[in-house]
């Protein structure tokens, strides 16, 4: 039989997710094979330019649409799950999803189509397990200080267990943000890598910083204090397993810069937050606060950096989670620890505190000095 046409496998696509488990696109691919009855000789044939499995890059391109049409969305690179609007393009009972379906049910994939017909650059869609997706959006590589030397000091274990508490409320907090669109994490080690694409940087370090927040919050609370950046730009994924580009590499310069505990803004970010935080009266002005960072060679003057003190301070609900007890733990950590590099860092986050929450918490970023 020839390879089925696209209007008649999004809907089993849609189908085969609608547990709410995360699924590979290679399981996808197959489930797609044995529900349609593409034989073996069908899914082997290639294309004559890139010798890519045909029936591959079909399942991948109706992967694309649902997900472009907001019907499922990425966990990782090539692995998705279903949303509720695609729980909800089920329960209408259809007999097929073709294009017009998508087009009449989803704002977003009729955004995406008029992307294509004028040509403009896009959102890059899903691919196949050996393609490379060159991308427009956020990088942050955030650290957890001390996990390395937990080793030698024999409380590793007890510290990977509050890493990985921490990292799972951290991929929960990002990935709950819609604003953040196409969200990848990956960990190794003590450093989390975040990556999320857009062409709006402004909204994505907005909603970043909304997200993370909390994480430094909590990382200070479990004594598993974070330091980290974010950049804006592009970058290049392969696979879930690799990104490279230039705001990777400038993320990756940067993060381990800042002597405190806290998220900055990279030179990238640094200057779509000054162009987008105009003045005192903008809406998202409190997510981030200026302040001059000490580095480890230097001071970064009127830098901007995620405003965990303040966020924290008027989200506080009786939770536990008072800017007073956080500044409280801040304190006994400056003074109780016998690393002078250590002391520094949270003394450096306690002067953070003061300018966030004591006086006015940012200045004219067009100043001259």
């Amino acid at each position: 039989m020839a390879i089925p046409h696209g209007d008649d496998m999004r809907l089993p696509i849609l189908r085969m997710i609608e547990d709410g488990g995360v699924h590979e696109i290679r399981d996808v691919i197959r489930a797609v094979a044995d529900e349609l009855g593409v034989g073996e000789d069908e899914q082997a044939l290639l294309t004559p330019k890139t010798a890519r499995r045909r029936f591959d890059i079909a399942v991948t391109r109706c992967v694309t649409d649902l997900r472009k049409a907001a019907l499922l969305r990425n966990t990782v690179l090539g692995e998705f799950r279903i949303t509720d609007e695609g729980r909800a393009a089920l329960s209408g009972d259809p007999e097929k999803i073709d294009l017009q379906f998508l087009r009449r049910i989803s704002a977003p994939f009729r955004e995406w189509e008029e992307y294509k017909r004028k040509g403009i650059p896009r959102p890059a869609q899903d691919a196949g397990p050996d393609d490379d997706m060159e991308s427009d959006g956020m990088v942050a590589i955030i650290d957890v200080l001390g996990v390395k030397g937990s080793w030698k000091g024999g409380h590793g274990r007890d510290v990977h267990k509050k890493w990985k508490r921490l990292l799972r409320r951290s991929r929960d907090l990002l990935q709950g943000d819609k604003a953040l669109g196409d969200l990848n994490t990956m960990a190794f080690s003590d450093t989390l890598f975040v990556t999320a694409e857009g062409k709006r940087y402004d909204d994505l370090l907005f909603a970043f910083s909304r997200a993370s927040w909390p994480v430094v919050v909590h990382s200070i609370r479990e004594d598993i204090p974070v330091r980290g950046c974010v950049a804006c730009g592009r970058f290049l994924r392969h696979a879930k397993n690799l990104v490279t580009g230039p705001a990777v590499d400038e993320a990756a310069m940067y993060h381990c810069l800042p002597q405190w505990v806290g998220i900055s803004a990279a030179p990238s970010a640094n200057g779509v937050l000054t162009r987008a935080i105009p003045n005192s009266c903008h809406p998202d002005n409190g997510l981030y606060a200026m302040h001059d960072i000490p580095l480890k060679a230097s001071v970064e003057q009127d830098a901007w950096a995620v405003n965990w003190p303040g966020q924290c301070d008027e989200a506080d609900d009786g939770g536990g989670d008072a800017i007073e007890d956080i500044v409280g733990i801040i304190e006994d950590r400056a003074n109780a620890t016998p690393d002078i590099e250590a002391a520094f860092k949270w003394r450096n986050t306690r002067r953070f505190c003061n300018s966030v929450l004591g006086a006015p918490n940012r200045r004219d970023p067009t100043r001259s000095h």
